[in-house]
């Protein structure tokens, strides 16, 4: 098959739960620092650092969306997922010393790699999304995206 254009209309029907205002914790913010300093200050997929995308990294909750933190979540098919959090100290009544950690369940991204039309994580199925992660520099991704990496802090 040669080279096309996949082209989808992506339409999301889903009942987010109630949930508190949305509010930065402090969990949020010093983990997300943690992730920064882990990660070298680079997006997962593409490796830019905040000072060559132009704007602040973003972290993403990789896991659990902060939406659904207090929805009525299987614990347990979490902790086998996010096997490296301190679970012996959790407390299922504060859901957000889990899903604020970055460190257990966040990725940094820059923004076109989380929230950008056409190359976020909040835009595409994950399938496509994580494909940037791992095609070659050049080859033309969608129509606002050549692929581009920081090679080797990507490879690691």
């Amino acid at each position: 098959m040669q080279a096309h254009e996949e082209k989808e209309t992506l339409s999301v029907d889903v009942f987010g739960p109630a949930h508190a205002d949305r509010t930065t914790t402090t969990i949020f913010v010093h983990s997300k620092a943690k992730l920064e300093e882990r990660e070298h200050g680079r997006c997962w997929i593409c490796g830019c650092t905040a000072e060559e995308a132009g704007h602040p990294l973003e972290a993403h909750h990789l896991g659990i969306e902060r939406q659904f933190a207090e929805a009525a979540i299987e614990w347990g098919k979490v902790k086998a997922d996010f096997p490296n959090f301190d679970w012996a100290n959790f407390d299922q009544t504060k859901p957000y010393t889990f899903v604020d950690n970055m460190l257990a369940q966040g990725t940094l991204l820059c923004k076109p790699h989380h929230t950008g039309k056409f190359t976020g994580i909040h835009s595409l199925p994950y399938s496509l999304w994580i494909m940037q992660r791992y095609l070659t520099d050049g080859v033309q991704f969608s129509p606002n995206e050549v692929i581009h990496h920081d090679t080797e802090a990507v490879n690691g």
